[in-house]
């Protein structure tokens, strides 16, 4: 490697900067930069990389931590079901420095630091003395969800990245095998990766294309019509698994657009599934039993008993599906048995929609696939694309256009905002936004008769809330905080205990001002610092998830209202949410969130 390559990568570093995150501290867009690359494979979305940032104050030398199961980011605190046989968790540990060479400090310090937190029974209030509530958080959930999952495959990846070095010390090389021992001391059955990428290493992975296409051998030549790119055809068994099988033996979840979350269990149906695949019967083929399989692809190639699918998704068929994998793996040289596949070239997101749609029109309440179907969500999408934001009602959508990332909205942040600001549930907004999609809680936030500005309001405040956390306190109490300072916000900018959605539709223009927002974050503390003196809770995101400090808020927040509040009044607006001019006029604009439609 010569300075060339640090030269490139530097200016490809700046240009993506300014392209998707200018107002992004340099420092995080190197960390997300580098885990964008890094995790490319693994399909995360712009919210996945950003929620696994964790540096900052006692970091402990960690600039992202991130949890995978069977390729999907766990990022939440809604339990996993059942992922079959071979569920594999895989844990990345990433150090991101601006620096011309690697040093062994940072790996002794991760030698000291990773003991302390990847071990079960840890003592978290002693922790929190030296490591930041999200790395506590992430490392908490990467041990939860390994005892979740009864002992799955475990591999820990920890990758050290120097964006301006050109050599690498084998003194360098020797420490991370020490760092590689302490990991297996800790959990004896993983498959711990010590990883040094320097400047060309880091422009490699940006240059390396994400994989699109996948081949399905198929049991004979497919049917299709005069209509291009519609197939029908019958696959083994055995081959269908290889499809949906990831390179180290797990089911691939980013083959479907519906998280495995949407994997029913032991249901009577998927008991019935299980049972007929491991009866294997020479006069009954599998197919003929059941429904099949439904996949989408943005362009099929036929190859004679072969098809080659770019960007395939299976969006119909995951309970057979997850079966299929989780048959046992008995008689498979002698079960030549098939299960029945349509395959659909679908380029237009429309016409996808329509194929989903159709495909589960037999589920009540789909999966969450199926909701992106949704009429709502579709003008959702159209109403924030005229005010200059991106929703992102199908995960990835625009992240992978290169879209700028700060005015991508995820399906999940909608929610998220709408549990705050309407619903009044901050704390299932920070601990589980992936309910959204549960039967009872999707009606609620996305009622067809709620005005689509109630939706942009809803975001434009829980950015705003965010913004002001950023400036005022630092990005360490954004994600525990905004929730909260969302729920009060929208109850002080409505002047509703309440806030019904026509007044906070009326909030699109509104702006807030940042004595409020000071006010509102005084409240918050004060209600963290009661419980932690009280219930002994001490770990900021355990606060932040709790039901009952939603309910001692929001009683503050009507204190708040009436004047009574113990902190110093600002300014409350009229109750039909209007403010006046010359309040305007003083009030902040929220950065990153256009007012005027383009």
């Amino acid at each position: 490697m010569n300075a060339n390559d640090v030269f490139l990568l530097q200016a490809m570093i700046e240009r993506e900067h300014q392209r998707s995150a200018p107002a992004m501290p340099p420092a995080r867009h190197q960390t997300f930069f580098v885990a964008k690359q890094l995790l490319k494979k693994l399909n995360p979305g712009h919210d996945d990389l950003l929620s696994g940032i964790v540096d900052g104050e006692k970091d402990c030398g960690v600039d992202g931590m991130y949890l995978f199961a069977n390729s999907l980011c766990v990022r939440d605190e809604t339990p996993l079901k059942v992922l079959g046989r071979r569920a594999r968790l895989d844990l990345y540990i990433l150090q991101v420095k601006n620096t011309s060479g690697f040093t062994e400090s940072p790996i002794e310090k991760l030698m000291l630091s990773l003991p302390k937190l990847l071990v079960f029974g840890r003592d978290e209030e002693s922790l929190a003395e030296t490591v930041n509530s999200r790395l506590i958080e992430i490392s908490r959930r990467f041990l939860d969800t390994y005892r979740t999952l009864d002992l799955p495959e475990l591999r820990i990846f920890v990758v050290f990245a120097s964006l301006k070095a050109q050599y690498l010390h084998p003194g360098i090389e020797r420490k991370g095998e020490e760092l590689k021992q302490c990991l297996s001391s800790l959990f004896g059955a993983a498959e711990p990766s010590v990883r040094f990428l320097d400047a060309a290493a880091v422009a490699d992975l940006s240059r390396e294309p994400v994989r699109v296409t996948r081949k399905l051998q198929l049991a004979e030549n497919p049917i299709s019509t005069d209509t291009a790119g519609g197939y029908v055809a019958v696959v083994r068994l055995s081959d269908y698994e290889r499809f949906i099988t990831g390179a180290n033996g797990e089911l691939d979840g980013t083959l479907f657009e519906a998280n495995v979350r949407d994997y029913e269990g032991a249901t009577d149906v998927n008991k019935s599934i299980q049972e007929t695949l491991e009866t294997v019967d020479a006069d009954e083929d599998f197919w003929w039993l059941n429904n099949g399989v439904t996949v989408v692809a943005s362009r099929v190639r036929p190859a004679n008993k072969m098809l080659e699918l770019e960007s395939p998704q299976i969006v119909n068929g995951l309970q057979t599906s997850t079966e299929i994998y989780k048959r046992k793996p008995t008689s498979y040289r002698s079960d030549n048995r098939s299960v029945l596949i349509k395959v659909i070239e679908a380029k237009d997101n429309v016409v996808r929609d329509r194929i989903i749609r159709a495909t589960n029109s037999q589920t009540e309440f789909g999966p969450s696939a199926l909701r992106a179907t949704d009429r709502v969500q579709r003008q959702i999408e159209e109403y924030l694309l005229d005010r200059g934001l991106y929703y992102e009602r199908r995960r990835r959508y625009y992240f992978n256009l290169g879209m700028p990332v700060e005015r991508i909205v995820s399906i999940d942040q909608i929610g998220q905002s709408v549990l705050s600001v309407l619903v009044q549930t901050p704390h299932v907004a920070r601990a589980n936004p992936s309910t959204i999609f549960d039967k009872g809680v999707y009606e609620v936030v996305f009622d067809n008769k709620c005005e689509l500005a109630t939706y942009y309001s809803c975001i434009k405040i829980l950015r705003a809330a965010a913004d002001h956390l950023t400036i005022d306190g630092g990005i360490g109490i954004v994600e525990d905080y905004q929730y909260h300072l969302a729920m009060l916000l929208g109850m002080v900018l409505t002047g509703q205990e309440r806030p019904r959605t026509t007044a906070v539709a009326r909030l699109e223009d509104a702006d807030f001002t940042t004595a409020t927002a000071r006010d509102l974050v005084k409240i918050i503390q004060h209600e963290y610092e009661k419980a932690h003196r009280s219930k002994r809770i001490l770990m900021l995101d355990r606060l932040a998830k709790d039901e009952l400090i939603t309910e001692q808020l929001r009683d503050r927040g009507k204190e708040y209202l009436r004047g009574e509040c113990w902190v110093q009044q600002a300014a409350v607006p009229a109750a039909d949410g209007r403010r006046s001019r010359a309040k305007n006029a003083r009030a902040g604009r929220v950065r990153g969130m256009p007012t005027q439609r383009s």
